[in-house]
């Protein structure tokens, strides 16, 4: 059976596992187990998104899907400056003083960036940042992931389906983990194979990447 789609992919790990009553919901809860997985562990070129927000408060929401910046600026004037990380525990150092002005650090405390200084007025901020996959679902059917890498979504739900059920040879067990970890590797390797290939998707290196970033943003705004 081809992995097109949502409800082919639910139907191929039901078959895979020789289960006919294995419902909806169940093979739901492996499939959103594999893309936690994948979303934690994969830091590929499709995943890169760029937003802008306003810095007018302290604390400020995460962009939609966000799981980890590559860059993060903030506009004074025509001048792109950038932010440094903290840790919270850093943070809480330097937390509670009177001062305002430009933020120059931030940290991530569960949804929101926080950023010191306090602003002192409304700042633009620009973020370079990993976003994870689109779930898959009723309505949204498919996805980069599936499309073309759908090995990544069987070998995932079926390994933690084995885990859910039991009664499944260990063997078998680690050959899915194995098939799983496999294919996501194979997903980097043609990310990186693809940086250096001369194809329209061909990524350049991280100093021009930010530079071409920083350019962007700075057509936008003047």
């Amino acid at each position: 059976m081809a992995l097109t789609n949502y409800t082919t992919l639910k139907a191929s790990i039901a078959n895979w596992l020789n289960r006919s009553d294995l419902t909806d919901e169940i093979a739901d809860d492996f499939i959103k187990l594999t893309e936690a997985d994948f979303n934690s562990k994969l830091r590929v070129r499709k995943m890169i998104a760029q937003t802008s927000f306003t810095v007018d408060t302290e604390t400020e929401a995460l962009p939609t899907g966000f799981l980890q910046v590559r860059d993060l600026y903030i506009l004074s004037g025509n001048t792109k400056c950038p932010l440094r990380y903290m840790t919270p525990s850093q943070m809480d150092q330097i937390k509670g003083t009177s001062i305002t002005g430009l933020p120059s650090v931030y940290t991530i405390l569960g949804d929101t960036f926080r950023f010191s200084p306090k602003p002192d007025s409304s700042y633009t901020a620009f973020i370079n940042y990993y976003k994870a996959f689109d779930a898959l679902s009723d309505t949204n059917t498919t996805n980069y992931i599936l499309t073309t890498h759908p090995a990544i979504y069987l070998y995932g739900s079926l390994f933690h389906a084995a885990n859910f059920l039991g009664g499944i040879n260990p063997q078998q067990v680690q050959t899915w983990q194995s098939m799983f970890a496999t294919a996501m590797e194979r997903l980097e390797q043609n990310d990186r194979e693809d940086q250096f290939s001369g194809s329209p998707l061909q990524v350049r290196s991280e100093d021009t990447v930010r530079s071409a970033f920083s350019n962007n943003f700075s057509t936008t705004n003047t």
